[in-house]
């Protein structure tokens, strides 16, 4: 691996620079590397996906011990290097590629036997965690371990409870997709550039059973993005309206149905999103693809 010095020289011989703007901050402390790369727990079979590879702190360790490592880089220059330094590695793919545009379809069931899903890992870019948080989730079943770098913050929004300021979407979605565990504290003194926030390594396995019964994902998924899309409006209100631009599932409901559906489960109809346990947003999807609204 490069230590921060040597990253420097590096990235001014080929005249780079690292930006902001694409969330650049990589790995430079080995013994950190040395425990992510652990925590995968790879064996000579696997395929791994690396988010945001940079200049291969990660790459190297995983392509010793894996199968296959599939390096996503979105930086074209940063992308091109890589594959330069990289050569070594037959085993090693290195793609100019948004994480956001990566098709799964390879990697999903059904497959060849024996193959049971492919290990994510990567520090995960901080403007973009949500969305690709969100993206892992609906591939989940093409994954069999995410290991990541992510954003404190968000460590303790996967990890919330209930009416916590933490509390939201990512909290309900991700303990519905995983069973969630923290790793590590990774300070900022891991990267070069330095972050402006401390970070955690988390680690996201997926579930082979729903946690709860939910009426169908697509419903599930909506309600879920609806109750916190506003969070100082009630659920009702959320809720009411249309989502006929919605990819997921179209319905339309008034205020006052809305509070029907949220009464008729015992609930205040002034509740708020951030109120609902996983198992309430289940018993809200399941009544609400019962009901006469759906499109």
């Amino acid at each position: 691996m490069l230590t921060g010095t040597q990253l420097r020289s590096l990235l001014r011989a080929h005249g780079l620079r690292l930006t902001k703007r694409l969330g650049q901050h990589h790995l430079v402390d080995p013994r950190l590397i040395a425990r992510i790369t652990a925590s995968c727990d790879l064996s000579p079979q696997d395929t791994v996906v690396e988010i945001g590879a940079g200049l291969g702190a990660l790459t190297e360790p995983l392509a010793q011990q894996a199968k296959r490592v599939i390096a996503l880089e979105i930086d074209r220059k940063i992308a091109a290097l890589l594959t330069e330094r990289m050569r070594a590695f037959r085993n090693v793919e290195v793609r100019h590629e948004d994480i956001l545009r990566f098709s799964w379809k390879p990697f999903t069931p059904p497959l060849r036997a024996g193959f049971t899903g492919v290990t994510v890992v990567g520090a995960i870019p901080y403007h973009i965690t949500s969305p690709i948080l969100v993206s892992l989730c609906e591939a989940r079943h093409a994954i069999r371990k995410a290991v990541l770098i992510v954003q404190r913050e968000v460590a303790d929004r996967l990890l919330a409870e209930p009416g916590t300021k933490a509390y939201g979407r990512l909290t309900v979605l991700g303990q519905y997709c995983w069973r969630i565990s923290s790793l590590m504290t990774v300070s900022r003194h891991a990267f070069y550039p330095q972050p402006d926030v401390e970070s955690r390594c988390v680690q996201l396995l997926p579930r082979s059973q729903p946690p709860v019964p939910i009426g169908g994902e697509p419903i599930f998924f909506e309600v879920v993005k609806r109750a916190f899309s506003q969070r100082r409006k009630t659920l009702a209100n959320c809720l009411s309206g249309s989502t006929a631009a919605s990819k997921h599932v179209a319905w339309d409901l008034t205020r006052a149905e809305a509070e029907t559906l949220i009464t008729a489960l015992g609930w205040p109809a002034s509740i708020r999103g951030e109120a609902l346990s996983l198992d309430q947003f289940a018993a809200l999807a399941t009544l609400l693809a019962r009901s006469r609204h759906l499109r």
